[in-house]
């Protein structure tokens, strides 16, 4: 009678939805005990067994605890299954309500974010290694800390230059190129790098007077001191302009760097670095800089005409950078 009514317990426990398959695992988990409860209830059911009261009485409390422990078994596997019950039907609300649309506009926020991260980090390993290939390169050419002496100025691409300047728009000029060659443009530079067309000072450009519509320097003008810009570069420019030709600089701002800095927008060793150069190599040095005004009134006061600050605050890598147009007078 009791195995039977042990089986019974046992097939509806397992028969109730969702709970009953997590029963039957345990239950099969631990079935060296599940034997001995079956063995003790069969010799309790056999009629002489029932003969000897103290072995009876010994079986029956084995058998009411083993039940206990049944019993809080299977309350705390129902408990558990509540619990997940709650977080499953939590989530799906949580999903329902959810706007499919935000959704995705705050995933791509947070992967534009990441991946803007990821690439400043990158350009800014680039830039570190362009330094140290500079730097390299220069130490190689070096004896004993001497001086580099200064290559003559030459044309190295004489038949670009002759196609540039018979183009309708003029001759274009980018001085100051570095390993960024303009390919609508003539490129000069004091280094002979891949895309270089000439090889020349940015004071002592080997070019006829008048003849370029337009010039370009890109962060150069920092790398003169006040009184050579004005007496050497500025004068060499204008004179390779043509009348009504177009200057165009770009160089750090200094006066959004400033505020930039004093905000806590910008790191101080980022500010000392586009300060005074990389200082890197003996031409990675920066001896002026200045703010859009200041350049403004400069090139005015030594005889352009039409300045116009294109762009102020500009970022540019660990920099925020300017840019200014002035033109030389057609008479």
């Amino acid at each position: 009678m009791l195995t039977n009514w042990l089986y019974r317990l046992y097939g509806r426990l397992t028969a109730i939805p969702g709970f009953g398959p997590r029963f039957d695992r345990w239950a099969r988990a631990r079935r060296t005990a599940i034997y001995r409860l079956r063995d003790w209830a069969m010799r309790i059911d056999r009629p002489w067994q029932r003969q000897t009261g103290p072995a009876v009485q010994t079986a029956v409390e084995d058998l009411s605890m083993m039940i206990g422990a049944l019993r809080q078994s299977c309350q705390h596997l129902h408990e558990e299954l509540g619990r997940q019950r709650s977080m499953i039907e939590s989530l799906s609300a949580r999903l329902d309500a959810a706007d499919p649309a935000a959704l995705q506009q705050q995933w791509q926020q947070q992967l534009y974010q990441h991946s803007h991260a990821v690439n400043l980090k990158v350009d800014n390993a680039i830039e570190a290694l362009m330094r140290r290939v500079e730097r390299a390169e220069r130490q190689l050419g070096q004896a004993q800390n001497t001086p580099l002496p200064q290559a003559p100025a030459r044309i190295l691409q004489p038949q670009r230059l002759a196609q540039l300047m018979q183009r309708p728009q003029g001759l274009w000029l980018e001085v100051g190129c570095g390993d960024k060659p303009d390919p609508d443009r003539l490129n000069i530079d004091l280094r002979a790098l891949e895309g270089v067309d000439i090889v020349a000072p940015a004071d002592c450009i080997p070019l006829a007077d008048g003849c370029a519509a337009r010039l370009r320097a890109a962060h150069l003008v920092e790398h003169f001191t006040a009184t050579d810009f004005v007496e050497r570069v500025l004068p060499e420019w204008r004179r390779l302009l043509a009348p009504g030709g177009t200057l165009e600089l770009i160089t750090p701002d200094l006066h959004a760097m400033a505020q930039a800095w004093l905000r806590g927008q910008l790191a101080e060793p980022d500010l000392v670095h586009v300060l005074y150069g990389g200082q890197d190599y003996p031409g990675d040095f920066h001896y002026h800089l200045y703010s859009p005004a200041a350049l403004a009134s400069l090139l005015q006061a030594h005889g352009m005409v039409e300045v116009v600050v294109i762009a102020a605050g500009r970022p540019n890598g660990l920099c925020l950078e300017f840019e200014l147009h002035a033109r030389k007078p057609t008479h």
